[in-house]
């Protein structure tokens, strides 16, 4: 197999669409749970085939067509904490996003926010095609998307930590032998040496 051509196919975590993901040198397995980096940006996807050489699949002449998605890096559990958190508050933020909708009067209804792991993009999902009224509206339901994450738990978390002394033996978090224990902070890097 040549290695640089390596695929496999997965299932993106945040809209739940297939696709290959090209892997280089790595080794994909089945069931595995990676990072990597699509058009919608950077997402979690699990792993549904053993990596396959790019010959073997019928991708067009580009393997890195805009359908498919690049490995960054296997996951870890604190990715998996924060995609379990992000899940909770997208669903927190539709009550907040169909009012907006209401209050301007476009009739569709909201059914699933999706975002990237990184939170940087955001897709709303609608009961059917939207209407030009509410195409008009995204980029307004995407600040009150963000407004509302923004208050949220999590994101004050990984932007401030869990409280004074993050990381330390005395600080929010902290396991009995002083190790931090915290997942948000570990997320964001932000646990101060003890």
């Amino acid at each position: 197999m040549n290695q640089s051509n390596a695929y496999a196919f997965a299932r993106m975590a945040a809209q739940g669409d297939l696709r290959p993901i090209h892997s280089g040198l790595r080794k994909l397995h089945r069931g595995q749970w990676v990072v990597c980096r699509s058009e919608f940006g950077l997402e979690l996807a699990e792993i549904l085939s053993e990596t396959q050489d790019h010959s073997e699949l019928d991708l067009g002449p580009d393997p890195l067509n805009p359908s498919s998605a690049l490995w960054v890096r296997d996951a870890n559990s604190q990715d998996l904490w924060l995609w379990e958190k992000l899940l909770s508050v997208n669903q927190d933020a539709i009550p907040a996003c169909q009012e907006f909708l209401l209050e301007h009067q476009c009739d569709d209804t909201l059914l699933e926010i999706a975002t990237s792991i990184d939170g940087k993009s955001v897709a709303f999902q609608f009961l059917g095609d939207p209407s030009e009224q509410t195409n008009r509206r995204l980029d307004d339901l995407s600040e009150i998307y963000q407004a509302f994450v923004k208050k949220s738990e999590i994101y004050q978390q990984i932007e401030q930590g869990c409280g004074p002394g993050c990381g330390t033996s005395q600080g929010c978090g902290s396991s009995s032998e002083g190790k931090s224990s915290c997942s948000s902070c570990a997320v964001a890097k932000r646990c101060k040496k003890p």
